[in-house]
């Protein structure tokens, strides 16, 4: 039997398979002078319970934004975005991965991928560089990417896509995440705490007082004594002690429970650094909770993740003729059907949606013809309103209400006088 053989070219080199700049000038200049370089940060933002959830509850709503690609200087990468930017993601967990590096480290780089020929563009991949230090390279900007598998690799700024949270001090990436440390300190104390008193309270079980002062050895053996008297082989369930205790005392365990107070102030801060609340990370949020998180926290990363893309992938002549990646949501997901309907029925009649646009607001199905933009008859274009004067407005109702009011008492239609009420509306 044949044995396989194993792929010669590592994920890294199907990453950086191009040919990479070796000669590197010196550190590149910032007007800050703040050191232009960031570290993934190593702390337990991700690894504690809370701040994880609320990570992971952002990103899988960001990870439902849908790429829209307009333009004529269509290509393989855009392309891509609809359903898989790089071989081993689809457009969600490529949304998804983004939006976590971001939370984590307050900087998220994202690459273009290439073909064989190291020219066509082909896709997008979000690395996690364990170190990034910016680099003048014959005057260009540069990146210098350090991974933990001692590797590295240089890239163009230009060809990087770099977004960023709280960029501050920073002229190229945001300031990182040491900010929330002391609230990770804190919940790392309340479980520890939490802890340490559920095992005290569960270890001490007796108190007993001795007859007599005795040495260390004579109390040890008196407490081992009556332990083994409440071991679970004991099938009598009762336990004796002698003259050597004038009394032994049950201790009732007692539950620990974390301050309330306190705990809520260590989850705000947590919730605030973030801009969610509970009702989101617990998927319990109702409509207006919902829209003022897509609004501060899903819909900015969503733009900023347009430009980024959009500055990576076109030149500055084709973004001046129209082209750009931008993504968008259905924010009527967690609407109420009165306020889709309400809402559809307002953008479907003035011709700004389409059928198949209100049918993903209900989850339903696209239909053919549905790509088609109508509107309702009794609205006048602004420019041919001088057209429309008053008396012929008047005659038209007149004639309405004349149809209406025959319809209502049951009065047949003459063809010939219909003809005439349809020429005379005309």
């Amino acid at each position: 039997m044949a044995r396989l053989k194993p792929r010669l070219r590592s994920m890294f080199d199907s990453v950086f398979h191009g040919k990479q700049m070796q000669a590197v000038n010196g550190y590149f200049s910032t007007f800050t002078a703040y050191q232009p370089s960031f570290t993934t940060w190593t702390g337990g933002i991700y690894e504690a319970e809370l701040t994880r959830s609320i990570i992971e509850s952002g990103a899988n709503h960001a990870s439902k934004l849908k790429p829209e690609v307009s333009g004529t200087a269509q290509n393989h990468a855009t392309a891509s975005l609809a359903y898989q930017p790089n071989p081993w993601m689809t457009t969600p967990q490529f949304i998804k991965r983004i939006y976590t590096m971001l939370q984590v480290n307050d900087t998220a780089l994202i690459i273009p991928l290439f073909a064989d020929d190291n020219a066509t563009h082909v896709g997008y991949y979000p690395v996690l560089p364990s170190k990034c230090t910016a680099y003048d390279v014959g005057g260009e900007l540069w990146l210098k990417l350090d991974f933990p598998t001692a590797e590295s690799v240089y890239v163009e700024w230009s060809r990087v896509g770099v977004m960023t949270r709280h960029q501050y001090r920073s002229d190229l990436f945001g300031d990182g995440t040491n900010v929330l440390n002391p609230t990770l300190e804190l919940m790392h104390a309340q479980t520890e705490g939490e802890m340490n008193a559920i095992k005290q309270g569960a270890f001490i079980r007796f108190i007993g007082k001795l007859s007599q002062n005795r040495n260390d050895t004579d109390r040890e053996k008196a407490a081992k004594d009556f332990n083994k008297q409440l071991d679970p082989s004991n099938a009598g369930g009762i336990a004796v002690y002698d003259r050597i205790f004038d009394d032994v005392k049950q201790i009732t365990p007692s539950s620990y429970t974390v301050d309330a107070a306190q705990m809520e102030r260590i989850e705000k801060s947590a919730y605030r650094f973030f801009g969610t609340n509970e009702d989101v990370v617990l998927n319990k949020a109702n409509e207006d909770t919902y829209n003022a998180f897509y609004e501060g926290n899903i819909e900015t990363f969503a733009v900023q993740l347009g430009y980024v893309l959009t500055a990576m992938t076109y030149t500055k002549n084709e973004i001046a003729h129209g082209n750009e990646i931008m993504f968008s949501a259905n924010r009527l997901e967690f609407a109420s059907n009165t306020t889709k309907l309400a809402v559809s029925t307002a953008l479907f009649d003035r011709g700004i949606w389409n059928g198949n646009q209100v049918a993903d607001v209900f989850q339903s199905p696209h239909y053919e013809g549905g790509e088609r933009h109508v509107i309702r008859g009794e609205y006048i274009d602004l420019g041919l309103i001088s057209e429309h004067t008053a008396e012929q407005a008047a005659s038209a109702a007149q004639t309405n209400a004349n149809i209406a009011l025959s319809e209502q008492i049951g009065a047949p239609k003459d063809k010939g006088q219909g003809g005439n009420d349809a020429k005379q509306a005309e």
